[in-house]
């Protein structure tokens, strides 16, 4: 048994859709998340930045005493996971892994598109990883720079739409029958991509199976949590708290959450 909680970070607050899915699959085990608000979208940044910038938020969350690290950025998994995981003892799980397996697992005619931030599409992560699983899958990965920061404003529906479509605009004439949600933040704007998209594809949240590997590796590694230990959630963002908390409590269906400011360098 291991009461210390899960970490998980994010650029921003698209990790809190992964942060959900672990929850609800173990309901029983702390959590501390952070966001690295102050600094996103990390999609446009140097490989050099990406890494320390993530560095930043692994140093905070170990200094919480986590048992294990989840990275829920696609970019900060693509760029920054394999360098960091020789820095450190603990475990990472990334999402880009995660979502590569499910979608494997899910095309019927080998044909899978992913959307994904600059980074993250320039790393040829997913198309790696997918075909590493089945070298004769087709992937085609599309940059979706404008996505993130939508879904970061939530703004109105309106709007919503007509960035969706403008950006989705590229995937009209692609060949694909599963479409990989290759950034955390683009969950939130799922009904949109949808009907853009149409209803036949199938979309593939990476969060669902990274939870589902969080809680294998647990069990593995005999760290789950004492059945009735007094389970807490905390929320951390480098950005401004009032706001964080505003939205994290919309996006987690909780409004006793209260986000906290930190400077993750210091």
């Amino acid at each position: 048994m291991d009461n210390r909680p899960i970490g998980v970070l994010d650029s921003g607050l698209g990790g809190l859709t992964v942060l959900k899915k672990v929850i609800e699959k173990m309901p029983n085990e702390s959590t501390i998340f952070i966001g690295d608000q102050a600094n996103m979208p990390y999609g446009d940044r140097s490989r050099e930045e990406i890494i320390s910038l993530t560095r930043d938020s692994v140093n905070f969350l170990l200094s919480k005493d986590v048992k294990i690290i989840i990275f829920g950025c696609n970019t900060a998994t693509a760029v920054a996971m394999s360098t960091i995981q020789k820095e450190i003892p603990l475990q990472i799980i990334g999402v880009v892994q995660s979502g590569a397996l499910a979608a494997a697992r899910t095309t019927d005619t080998k044909n899978v598109a992913v959307i994904g931030t600059n980074a993250t599409v320039d790393s040829h992560s997913y198309l790696k990883e997918i075909q590493y699983r089945d070298p004769e899958i087709q992937v085609s990965e599309f940059a979706q720079p404008q996505l993130a920061p939508l879904a970061e404003e939530d703004p109105s529906e309106d709007i919503k739409k007509v960035v969706v479509k403008e950006s989705l605009a590229s995937l009209k004439d692609a060949d694909y029958d599963t479409l990989v949600l290759g950034c955390t933040h683009y969950p939130l704007l799922r009904d949109e991509i949808v009907e853009v998209v149409g209803q036949d594809k199938k979309i593939v949240d990476p969060a669902d199976q990274v939870a589902q590997y969080t809680y294998n590796v647990l069990r593995r590694d005999g760290l789950f949590a004492a059945e009735g230990h007094d389970t807490k959630h905390e929320y951390y963002t480098t950005g401004e708290a009032k706001k964080f908390t505003e939205i994290t409590r919309q996006w987690m269906n909780d409004d006793t959450i209260n986000g906290y400011h930190v400077n993750a360098e210091e």
